[in-house]
């Protein structure tokens, strides 16, 4: 007979702790992001004797070196899963921060930004993203609202830390700081507490039993389309379309925001602000977006995010007092909320989760692609017609046709 005392306590949901590992580790990747390198353009090219075009061609092609290796690194996290990848690819970007704090050169730069790129805004990206829809699946949107969360809140901290490093220690070291502090506190814990999947510690996804006695633990993440067939389908090329156009379009606008906006006149501390007020409103836009995503089919957050982007486009082109410029940033905020937690939704709950890493990889991939050329089209409308409307309005083609596809698209499994 059983009695009460030999009943062990149930271990709590560890789903949880994988979340907020994944969170902490899209947190880290600050220094690798474009918002955390910002802070180091100008004391490095100063010391190193770089034009400013020459540096953002270094930038752009560690950028494009990322997204190649995402096209294979997702096979990897597929199979070996995501805790010794995302483990890996800590210890590289500590290394390129210390590569990149001995730097003297333009072939060291590059070799720099290639291994900084690829390995923490790329690898360990995609490693969390691929993480937690293993151990989240009926409320795989709020989970995703949160790993947003914290790359929002990165977004505000990282550089003004960086800025801080720099200012205090000189860029070199800020480097080496940053390096340390990756190895110091994300690469111990990815390596000794990430599991990367619920059944290989007798849990269940979302942290209880299938209701239904014939679907298993197992099944649940045996399931998903290859990437072969996944890009056989017309959801597939939606979805990648669903994440170009934004990464391209927004990093783009955002490049060049600063000097659109002043030159209309407007005061650089309000076109500046604007940063922090998109991000304000990003936040409860995020956390809503993970609610939606759990309740109604995410195509039409997806189909949202692309229509509150086009709207802000059109915004900007009119934009010439300080109200419009605050409704253009309001609008590119909420876009962000919505298409970010829909597209890392999207992609689990459309293919499933067998081969989520391969299939995720290329879709991240092509993003990262698309942000690093989403400057050129404003570059070459301003020398060509001296004026960056006509680039803003050339690709408001994009999120319309985006829009439109994404509202097509069906789950896949």
């Amino acid at each position: 007979m059983t009695t009460p005392t030999d009943i062990s306590p149930k271990p709590p949901f560890a789903g949880w702790r994988m979340l907020l590992i994944a969170s902490l580790a899209v947190f880290f990747t600050g220094p690798a992001q474009t918002y955390g390198v910002s802070v180091f353009v100008q004391p490095m090219t100063a010391e190193l004797g770089l034009s400013q075009s020459l540096f953002s061609t270094l930038y752009s092609l560690g950028t494009l070196v990322s997204a190649i290796t995402l096209t294979f690194v997702g096979r990897v996290i597929d199979g070996i899963g995501s805790r010794r990848v995302m483990t890996a690819a800590a210890f590289v970007f500590g290394l390129a921060l210390l590569v990149l704090s001995m730097v003297n050169g333009v072939l060291a730069v590059l070799i720099g930004f290639a291994l900084l790129r690829s390995s923490g805004q790329g690898v360990l990206s995609l490693g969390a993203r691929t993480l937690v829809p293993m151990w989240f699946h009926s409320r795989v949107g709020r989970a995703f609202s949160i790993l947003s969360v914290a790359a929002m809140i990165s977004s505000a901290v990282i550089p003004l830390y960086g800025t801080f490093l720099v200012d205090t220690f000189g860029w070199r070291d800020a480097f080496r700081i940053n390096a340390f502090t990756i190895w110091i506190v994300v690469l111990p814990i990815v390596a000794l507490l990430v599991r990367d999947r619920p059944e290989d510690i007798g849990q269940y996804p979302d942290g209880a039993p299938p209701t239904d006695e014939s679907e298993t633990t197992q099944s649940a993440s045996a399931i998903g389309l290859s990437l072969n067939e996944a890009r056989h389908t017309f959801t597939f090329w939606a979805l990648i379309g669903a994440g170009l156009v934004p990464s391209l379009v927004v990093t783009g606008l955002a490049f060049n925001q600063i000097t659109i906006l002043t030159e209309r006149g407007l005061p650089s501390s309000l076109a500046a602000g604007t940063f922090a007020f998109e991000a304000a409103v990003a936040l409860p836009i995020t956390l809503m977006a993970g609610w939606l995503s759990d309740r109604y089919p995410v195509k039409w957050v997806l189909f949202a995010g692309q229509v509150l982007l086009l709207a802000a486009m059109v915004t900007l082109v009119v934009a010439e007092t300080a109200p419009m410029v605050m409704l253009y940033a309001a609008l590119r905020g909420a876009s962000s909320g919505m298409w970010m937690v829909g597209a890392d939704t999207a992609w689990p709950n459309y293919f499933g989760r067998k081969h989520l890493g391969n299939i995720r990889g290329v879709g991240f991939a092509v993003g990262i692609a698309g942000a690093a050329i989403g400057p050129l089209p404003f570059g070459i409308s301003f020398d060509l017609l001296g004026s960056y409307t006509s680039a803003i309005l050339g690709l408001m083609i994009l999120p319309f046709l985006a829009a439109i596809a994404v509202a097509r698209c069906r789950p896949q499994i």
